[in-house]
């Protein structure tokens, strides 16, 4: 627009600014918001409650008046009810549903736990006796050992219950009463990573593979449950 002067414009315009016409922008459409998930809606109100009970709680704490008190534990039982609620539709829907029932595979009442015992100890005495073919047990021992002693004749029941051939080896170069000729140590000890004795570890005649069994006296049951795990099963078969 042309004016007489740049001192002369319109009143409503500062002076030196004639020719400068506001400049009027619109804010670009905006997207619409992003409508919440039910997850994300129900972590917000989740962490509102949360923080509203901590709040209470503090309140409670740095000035424990009735009023305060009162209002902390209204909202820490109306949380509880909640909690509850959840409790209760979740063993609903555990009933309904034995696919996701843990304790089908586990279980935990008395009558259930001697039934799955039971079977696992049948399934892993008989397959015991097939493991046996491929699998024997290094048994390392010293003879001032009292724990070795104890854990000898149980070595000898396994073997002579189930065939299981056991490689007696002496630290000390040592017999005792249930391996009057074991073998000296030749290196084995090593190889096994003994730290402790009594030691068992399982060996396998074919592929001279070596899978410790543990230290320490080890009652029948014991190795027979470890035996059928190490050899029989994956890692959370039986979880």
């Amino acid at each position: 627009m042309d004016y007489p002067s740049v001192w002369n414009c319109e009143d409503t315009k500062f002076h030196w600014y004639c020719d400068n016409e506001p400049d009027v922008t619109t804010d670009p459409e905006r997207p619409p918001a992003k409508k919440k998930s039910k997850e994300e809606a129900a972590l917000e109100e989740l962490e509102r409650m949360r923080k509203s009970l901590e709040g209470k709680r503090a309140l409670a704490l740095m000035h424990p008046s009735p009023e305060n008190l009162k209002a902390y534990i209204t909202a820490q039982e109306a949380l509880m009810d909640r909690a509850s609620v959840f409790s209760d539709v979740w063993r609903r829907v555990i009933w309904a549903n034995p696919e996701i029932n843990y304790q089908l595979r586990n279980p935990v009442n008395n009558a259930a736990i001697q039934v799955r015992d039971s079977e696992r100890t049948q399934k892993e005495r008989s397959s015991l006796k097939e493991i046996a073919k491929e699998w024997g047990i290094f048994f390392v021992f010293r003879t001032d050992c009292p724990y070795c002693h104890r854990m000898a004749p149980a070595l000898k029941l396994l073997s002579d219950t189930y065939g299981i051939t056991i490689f007696p080896v002496s630290l000390d170069g040592g017999a005792l009463p249930d391996f009057p000729k074991p073998a000296m140590d030749n290196g084995m000890a090593k190889v096994l990573d003994v730290k402790q004795v009594p030691y068992v570890a399982l060996g396998n005649i074919k592929d001279r593979r070596l899978i410790p069994l543990g230290s320490g006296v080890l009652s029948v049951q014991d190795m027979v449950e470890r035996i059928y795990i190490l050899t029989q099963t994956q890692p959370g078969d039986l979880y």
